[in-house]
């Protein structure tokens, strides 16, 4: 009998707010010069509107809609977050107002509406839970994410006597005296009353200049409206850091907003317990994971989706991507992409291991050593300059200098598989597909074409069976 009693809600705590947000990625984008959609463009190793989906989370929204120009109708499929994120089209691209009316169709019964822009990656989720915030606690009709810095070509807030914002106004309807220094801007990101905003929007007018239709005219829709029932001010402002109101609309802006998030990644890791050494020149993506007292040396680059145990030594010069290293790993210069290496193994330095790479515990990889979807198992050795490739190598097998798997027949892959304990002596050439069975011995030089039995000892080109070394001594006894 299940004696678990249902959970109920607090009757004294509010109930959590109906939230949608809406992000605007319909646009051209040519001042990027690519045939890359700028939504797409990847900044710390993820698509620049990714970070921004991350970011919307922080108002626990009950739906995602990204606006999207024709070309980009697929793009949750693209991001692989269909069909908890939605595409909304904007046919042709009439403004931030217009864009937003596109998404209205698709959503549901909520209280409150975010706008968010897909090109201003430095977005976090604490910032969009603040907004929201703001927006419920004020229950103005536009709350109005800002920031004080330099105008620039932000539209300006303005206040009246009393404080109270009552309009954006553009650069170009501005007065220059006006906009001298720091001031308040508009990041163009807000938070609307979602009943207000649907009998609202359908009305916006198109702007004389340009034809478009602009999200900040709510605000003096806003003000026009009246005060809130409780006597309350219809606009609110949430206060945001100068960095979030930074899109990106070109190369250099999107390395500049590049090194910001590797930046606030690198700072993260460090107050996790990560020692970076000299963190300015190691670059790692937004979905790494490293764990403490690992130290990363100076000239690194972790990519993708790599993770990292704990007490580890990486590089000097260091390139990990897609891959998973246990605890107690070194690597030094090396390049590790697709592949593990578990506990207590080292790499390097100038050894390369590819896809399907997967180095056991206690393995040595040493310098220009090539490792190829292969499977080490505990305890090999691989000291230098050797490729093994499509390999199943035993434990406590050693493999002597300038050993090869000719793995490739010129159109087929073929399997190399070496028991435990078994001695590869250097330059042994392993044509596969063969097998060298435990405890077997190949001499220096060997063409091995053949299988190998388990204890024997074979030598030449092609490798020829030999009394054993064991068994030679018996012999000379």
């Amino acid at each position: 009998m299940d004696d678990r009693q249902p959970v109920t809600a607090d009757p004294d705590e509010p109930p959590s707010p109906r939230a949608a947000v809406v992000i605007l990625a319909a646009g051209r984008g040519s001042r990027m010069k690519s045939n890359l959609p700028k939504p797409l463009h990847p900044i710390a190793g993820l698509p620049m509107v990714a970070h921004v989906l991350r970011a919307a989370q922080g108002a626990r929204p009950e739906q995602i809609v990204l606006v999207v120009g024709p070309d980009l109708s697929d793009l949750p499929d693209r991001l692989e977050v269909a069909p908890d994120v939605v595409a909304a089209v904007q046919e042709t691209p009439r403004g931030t107002g217009d864009a937003l009316r596109a998404a209205l169709p698709h959503l549901g019964d909520i209280d409150w509406l975010l706008t968010l822009f897909a090109d201003h990656p430095r977005l976090d989720a604490d910032t969009v839970a603040r907004l929201l915030e703001c927006a419920v606690k004020t229950r103005a009709r536009v709350t109005i994410l800002a920031a004080t810095t330099d105008a620039a070509s932000y539209g300006r807030l303005a206040r009246d006597d009393a404080g109270n914002p009552v309009r954006i106004i553009e650069r170009k309807d501005d007065d220059p005296a006006l906009r001298q220094g720091v001031v308040e801007i508009n990041s163009g990101m807000m938070a609307l009353d979602a009943a207000w905003a649907r009998r609202t929007l359908p009305d916006l007018g198109e702007s004389a200049a340009t034809g478009e239709i602009y999200l900040t005219e709510l605000v003096e829709r806003a003000v026009a409206d009246g005060l809130l029932p409780d006597g309350g001010w219809p606009v609110a402002t949430a206060a945001a850091d100068p960095r979030v109101a930074l899109g990106v609309n070109d190369r250099v802006e999107l390395a500049a907003a590049d090194a910001d998030l590797r930046q606030r990644i690198r700072e993260r890791l460090m107050r996790a317990g990560v020692t970076l050494i000299g963190p300015e020149t190691i670059f790692i993506d937004a979905d790494v994971v490293v764990g403490p007292d690992t130290t990363i040396h100076p000239f690194c680059t972790l990519t993708g989706a790599t993770r990292i145990g704990s007490d580890c030594t990486i590089g000097p010069h260091a390139i990990i991507d897609d891959s998973r290293l246990g605890n107690r790993v070194r690597v030094v210069a090396s390049t590790v992409r697709g592949a593990t290496v578990e506990h207590d193994s080292d790499v390097g330095p100038y050894a390369h291991l590819r896809f399907g790479a997967h180095i056991g515990s206690r393995v040595h990889v040493g310098n220009y050593a090539e490792i190829k979807n292969s499977r080490l198992h505990s305890g090999v050795r691989v000291g230098h300059v050797s490729y093994l490739g499509d390999a199943d190598i035993g434990a406590g097998v050693n493999v002597g200098a300038g050993t090869i798997t000719a793995n490739y027949d010129g159109v087929d892959k073929h399997p190399t598989t070496i028991g435990p304990n078994a001695f590869i002596g250097s330059d042994t050439i392993l044509r596969a597909p063969v097998t060298v069975g435990e405890g077997a011995t190949t001499g220096a030089g060997s063409v091995v074409t053949r299988d190998v039995p388990a204890g024997a000892t074979v030598v030449g080109v092609p490798a020829r069976a030999v009394p054993s070394r064991r068994r030679r001594r018996e012999e000379d006894a």
